[in-house]
């Protein structure tokens, strides 16, 4: 009998730990203030057709946010062009965020073990371009960042904002969608899916604010849908700016500017930052593809997680403190 009330016990201690201790990374999806818009990119870099997206930006003296992998459109391991290309990319002043290092889906990367290599890799890597650590992260998918109600994948979501929080790592969603993957040269099925919230006569400039979602790799985005967007976007009257001021949190780590901002206005909690914002719908986004077979896995009718319930197991420190806490109360118990 007296193992089973340790079992008991020791299990007790060890979900009582991962309470305490859990530090979640902070979960956005627009600004701070109404009338703002954020440009970010996902799935580069790619040597042909990110600096015509740093052509069309600098043409229209906007600031952007490109989410990028170590493999996926092009090989920051092998191929020199594409590394120089990330780092033009910041020397234009865009901020340069994770997408993992191989366009992981994070649910995935749990099962198969391969955060380290998809998250801590990728985080040296941009660091070794750059010379700066990474603050924005954006999951592939979006998975690790949605409401989950299977009780598996709400555990891994769980792990999974831990794991990026205590690396210092913000996780950036977003609020409309242009689904520019699917819709290559197709505008007016692009304006269409911005209109799924531009277009609500609940929404204006006056109450909301917006991130969305592009993709640099494609010729099509970088020709013809990133002007068009942009030219339709400020036609409502929105006006463009950086990530970091629209949420208020600096791109990179450690950095001056960073120690105030970091802390950030939401104690924990998703930016829904405007009182008037609320009513902005999440966009559910087949954002997670590949770049030869079309989409994959996509969770459907989810929404971005509004909570601040976020734990985890999956950290070696955790595990530490765990074991200590469950220590302590076996001791007491015997």
């Amino acid at each position: 009998m007296f193992p089973k009330i340790n079992l008991k016990f020791l299990t007790l201690a060890t979900l009582f730990a991962n309470s305490v201790v859990a530090d979640k990374a902070k979960i956005y999806r627009n600004c701070l203030k109404p009338g703002q818009f954020v440009l970010t990119f996902d799935d580069g870099p790619n040597p042909e057709t990110t600096p015509i997206a740093l052509y069309v930006l600098k043409k229209y003296n906007i600031k952007g946010t490109f989410f990028i992998n170590a493999h996926n459109w092009s090989d920051l391991e092998n191929d020199p062009s594409a590394v120089e290309t990330v780092k033009k990319t910041y020397a234009a002043g865009h901020d340069i965020g994770s997408h993992t290092y191989n366009h992981k889906d994070l649910f995935e990367a749990i099962e198969e073990g391969s955060m380290k290599e998809n998250v801590d890799d990728m985080t040296d890597k941009i660091e070794e371009i750059i010379g700066v650590k990474p603050a924005y992260f954006r999951p592939p998918c979006g998975n690790g960042a949605y409401i989950e109600r299977d009780p598996h994948k709400k555990e891994m979501s769980e792990m999974i904002q831990e794991y990026l929080g205590e690396r210092g790592y913000n996780i950036i969603m977003w609020g409309t969608d242009t689904m520019d993957w699917q819709y290559k040269e197709d505008v007016d099925n692009v304006i269409a899916t911005l209109n799924e919230q531009l277009a609500d006569p609940n929404v204006s400039p006056k109450t909301h604010s917006f991130i969305t979602l592009m993709h640099d790799v494609y010729p099509s985005t970088v020709n013809i849908v990133l002007p068009t967007v942009i030219e339709y976007v400020q036609s409502l009257g929105y006006h463009f700016v950086p990530l970091s001021e629209c949420i208020g949190v600096s791109p990179y780590q450690s950095t001056s500017n960073d120690e105030g901002n970091q802390n950030n206005l939401n104690n924990g909690e998703i930016n829904n930052s405007n009182e008037n914002n609320k009513n902005n719908s999440t966009t559910t986004s087949n954002e997670c593809y590949t770049n030869s077979t079309g989409t994959i896995n996509n969770p459907l009718n989810v929404t971005v997680n509004k909570e601040a319930d976020n734990t985890s197991n999956a950290i070696t420190l955790h595990s530490c403190v765990i074991l200590s806490v469950a220590t302590a109360i076996l001791s007491l118990l015997l």
